[in-house]
C-alpha cells in the first residue's frame, strides 16, 4: 500500500508535511532502511547550541552536552535541570510535529558527572490514502472512477523516544614545557552515552541500544603566551553510535544507525566587559553527507548572550538571558521548507 500526506492549506507547510511524514514512513520499508534511521536525533537539543548553528562539539559545557559531546557534561558543577520545546514545522498552535527534550545532570565527587535525558518527537493524525487505481495518470484523467476521493481511509501516529544515560569525568593537568615556559593548564574530559531508542509507528514498534563516546582537549593560551589577553582553544570529538545501533521491529525487520564522527574546533576569547567573551566554533559530521556548521557567541554583562551561525548553509541566530539560577534561550532556524523556533530553559540548583 502506498501513502501520501497533507498538513495545512498553505503550500510550504503542506510540502514540509509531505516530505517529513514520508521520511517517517520510509524508515519502515527495507528499501529505505539505514539511510535515515532514528533521524529525529538529528534535530538537535538546546536553543543555545542550535542558535550557533549546532557548532557545539568542542565548547559543550552545560546540561545539553550529552547530545553534542558527552565529555562536556564534566564542566557542569551544580545540579542542573534542562528542557526544550519546539514545533517541528508549522505554528506553535498547530505544528506538524512536537519535539521535546528534558534532562537532569548531577555532579559527583572526583570531578565526575551523571546525567539522564529524554528526547521525543511525536507526529499525530497522519492520514492514510489507498493505492491509486489505474496504471497511468492519463487513465485517471479520463476515467473519473479511477480518481482518488481525497478522503483518508484512516490515521496513524508516529512516536519516537530516546533515553540517554551519561557519565563524564574531568581530567586536568599542568603541562611542563621546559625551561623558559610557564606551566600550561590542559583539560581533557571524557564522556559516554548509553542510549535506548524506541519508535512506535502505527501498530508496529521498534527498539535498540546505542553507545556514544566523546572527548575534548582544552589549552589555556594565556598560560602559554603569558598574557591575560588570550583565551581557551578547544578541540572535541564525539563518536556517535560506535557499535552501529540496530532498531529491531516487531515485523522482524532491522534498521541500522550508521556510526557518525562529529568533531569540532573552537576558540573562546575574553572581552573587556563584565564576564565578557566571544567564541567562534566549527563542527563537521561524517554521516549522511558530512554537514559543516559554524557558530558565534557573544557573552557579556553576566546576563546576556547573543548568537548566530550556519547549519550546513542555513542561517541560525539566538539570544540567551541568565538571571539568578535560571537561564532562558531562544533560537531561530532557517530552513528550505519552513522556519523553526526553539525555546529552552535551564535551572541550576
Amino acid at each position: 500500500m502506498s501513502m501520501k500526506f497533507y498538513t495545512s492549506k498553505k503550500f510550504l507547510p503542506k510540502l514540509a508535511g509531505w516530505i517529513f511524514s514520508l521520511s517517517v514512513v520510509c524508515r519502515m520499508h527495507p528499501l529505505f532502511s539505514g539511510d535515515y534511521t532514528a533521524s529525529f536525533l538529528e534535530i538537535g537539543v538546546g536553543a543555545r547550541a542550535l542558535g550557533m548553528g549546532g557548532a557545539f562539539c568542542s565548547m559543550a559545557n552545560d546540561g545539553t552536552s550529552f547530545y553534542w559531546n558527552p565529555a562536556g557534561l564534566s564542566f557542569v558543577r551544580r545540579p542542573q535541570l534542562c528542557g526544550m520545546y519546539g514545533p517541528q514545522f508549522g505554528s506553535f498552535r498547530n505544528p506538524l510535529g512536537n519535539f521535546h527534550f528534558l534532562g537532569y545532570t548531577h555532579p559527583l565527587p572526583g570531578n565526575s558527572v551523571l546525567a539522564v535525558n529524554w528526547i521525543r518527537l511525536r507526529v499525530d493524525d497522519i492520514p492514510i490514502f489507498s493505492e491509486l487505481e489505474g496504471d497511468l495518470f492519463w487513465e485517471r484523467l479520463h476515467d473519473p472512477l479511477l480518481r482518488p476521493s481525497g478522503e483518508p481511509e484512516g490515521y496513524f501516529n508516529d512516536t519516537e523516544d530516546a533515553f540517554f544515560f551519561s557519565f563524564a569525568k574531568m581530567n586536568r593537568w599542568k603541562l611542563d614545557l621546559g625551561w623558559g615556559y610557564h606551566d600550561v593548564r590542559v583539560e581533557i574530559p571524557f564522556g559516554v552515552n548509553f542510549k535506548w531508542i524506541r519508535q512506535s509507528l502505527g501498530d508496529h514498534e521498534a527498539s535498540g541500544l546505542g553507545l556514544d563516546v566523546g572527548a575534548m582537549i582544552r589549552f589555556h593560551l594565556d598560560d602559554f603566551f603569558e598574557t591575560e589577553k588570550l583565551g581557551v582553544l578547544s578541540w572535541g570529538i564525539n563518536l556517535q553510535d560506535v557499535t552501529g545501533t540496530r532498531l529491531s521491529w516487531t515485523t522482524k525487520h532491522q534498521d541500522v544507525v550508521p556510526m557518525n564522527t562529529k568533531w569540532g574546533l573552537s576558540y573562546l576569547h575574553p572581552l573587556p566587559v563584565k564576564e565578557g567573551s566571544l567564541c567562534l566554533s566549527f563542527d563537521k559530521d561524517s554521516r549522511w553527507g558530512g554537514k559543516k556548521r559554524w557558530g558565534l557567541e557573544f557573552s557579556g554583562f553576566r546576563v546576556l548572550r547573543l548568537r548566530s551561525g550556519l547549519d550546513d548553509g542555513n542561517f541560525t541566530c539566538g539570544v540567551g538571558i541568565r538571571f539568578w539560577v535560571i537561564g532562558v534561550d531562544y533560537a531561530f532556524l532557517s530552513h528550505e521548507l519552513d522556519s523553526l523556533h526553539r525555546i529552552s530553559c535551564s535551572v541550576s540548583f
